[in-house]
C-alpha cells in the first residue's frame, strides 16, 4: 500500500470573521426568535434554522470535494509531464 503525506494548513481565525451581511442576518433573526410567543411558531423557526444549516453545511463539503478534486486532477497532470 502507498504512503500519502498529510498535509496540514493552518488558518487564521480572522479567515472566519463574520461579515456585515451575517451580523444583520443574526440580528434579525435574534429579534424575531426573541418575539415569538407561541411555541409552535417557535418549533417551526428552530426547524428552519435547523434545514438551513444542514444546508450549507452539504455546500460546503460539495465545494470543499470540488477543490479537492481538483487539486488531484492538477496534481496528475504535473506528473504526467
Amino acid at each position: 500500500m502507498s504512503t500519502f503525506e498529510l498535509i496540514e494548513f493552518k488558518f487564521d481565525p480572522d479567515d472566519f470573521t463574520l461579515q456585515l451581511e451575517d451580523e444583520f442576518l443574526i440580528a434579525k433573526l435574534t429579534n424575531e426568535i426573541n418575539a415569538v410567543d407561541d411555541a409552535a411558531v417557535l418549533k417551526q423557526a428552530a426547524l428552519k434554522l435547523l434545514h438551513l444549516a444542514v444546508h450549507r453545511q452539504a455546500v460546503i463539503r460539495s465545494l470543499c470535494n470540488r477543490l479537492a478534486n481538483l487539486e488531484a486532477d492538477t496534481i496528475r497532470t504535473k506528473y504526467e509531464e
